[in-house]
């Protein structure tokens, strides 16, 4: 199992958190195949998230991964593509290096983040306040998404 997060265009996800629950479900589901492979197809936004996180957590087609026997492997992460969205896998023992620097490139490049393996779900987007904060978490039960 992997510690996974979403990264997503603003303007294409819905702010309602079950509305946003459906929409990331439907995204992927629809998208996986060769399509859901291409990052030139990602808003210029979210491409410079994904350029910045492969620096520091390279994906499996990309010529710095770290081969599976270097310790740095578990910096090794997996991506997955849509238009308005990215899936992103990271080893369970790089999550705190890995979800530091999501936030602080979706913060940058003004893009959502959505915490799918944390224990509360957060999702960050720009807020009615005009910040980059969490609009909302799992419900009462502990759901998150799965």
């Amino acid at each position: 199992m992997a510690f996974d997060i979403y990264t997503f265009d603003l303007f294409a996800a819905p702010r309602d958190r079950h509305d946003f629950l459906d929409w990331v479900h439907r995204t992927f589901r629809n998208f996986d195949g060769p399509l859901g492979c291409d990052p030139a197809r990602l808003t210029p936004a979210l491409r410079g998230w994904y350029t910045e996180m492969a620096k520091s957590f390279p994906g499996e087609s990309d010529p710095h991964r770290f081969d599976a026997d270097s310790p740095n492997a578990v910096r090794n992460a997996s991506y997955r593509f849509t238009p308005a969205a990215i899936q992103a896998s990271f080893d369970w023992d790089s999550t705190g290096p890995a979800l530091y620097r999501a936030r602080r490139a979706a913060q940058a490049h003004v893009v959502g983040l959505f915490e799918a393996s944390s224990h509360d779900g957060a999702v960050w987007m720009v807020s009615a306040r005009n910040r980059w904060e969490v609009v909302h978490r799992a419900d009462a039960a502990g759901r998150s998404f799965g």
